[in-house]
């Protein structure tokens, strides 16, 4: 079975799972501590990878990490991916999860890039607009890019809005060219 699909189902079955243990917000959170633990500790990630380390000390470190801090639900899920040999997916499996979990909250992430750093207001104005067009909660970051010279660009999802200076000079610049 290929890794997507094993990611796939085991974070569907966790959010199944606290759906119906009505736990889905607590899950989550415990999840985004998990994931973020596991992005600042490479250690961790490669010890979950790692076949050689039994599934005994690996349930050891979860619980010395986790357990007083996670869901219930939470904590005895991983320890069947453990039980099931199946730790060395755990990140991909969480990732999945929170994908999952925003998919089923209409929560969508957007990133909003200008050439200079954009006030409240203007932040505010995007996410009224993008909610109003796809009617999901929008979770917007910003970065800023001088290249753009001045403008923006909008990358929701797979899409992308380019309004920004510099598509418009290369766009004039081909016509010229043609």
């Amino acid at each position: 079975m290929s890794q997507y699909r094993i990611t796939s189902r085991y974070a569907k079955a966790l959010l199944d799972l606290s759906i119906e243990k009505n736990v889905l917000k607590e899950v989550e959170q415990d999840v985004e501590l998990i994931v973020n633990t596991c992005e600042s500790s490479r250690q961790l990630v490669v010890l979950f990878k790692n076949p050689i380390i039994l599934p005994q000390k690996k349930m050891g470190v979860l619980e010395s990490l986790f357990k007083a801090k996670v869901n219930e639900v939470t904590f005895k899920f991983l320890e069947v991916i453990i039980r099931k040999n199946r730790s060395h997916y755990i990140f991909e499996v969480l990732e999945m999860f929170l994908e999952q979990y925003k998919a089923h909250e209409k929560i969508a992430d957007a990133v909003l890039h200008t050439a200079v750093e954009p006030n409240q207001s203007t932040k505010d104005t995007v996410v009224k607009m993008l909610h109003e067009a796809t009617g999901e909660e929008i979770h917007l970051t910003t970065k800023v890019d001088e290249d753009l010279i001045g403008g923006f660009m909008i990358r929701y999802k797979d899409r992308l809005l380019d309004a920004s200076v510099s598509s418009k000079l290369n766009e004039l610049k081909h016509e010229f060219l043609d």
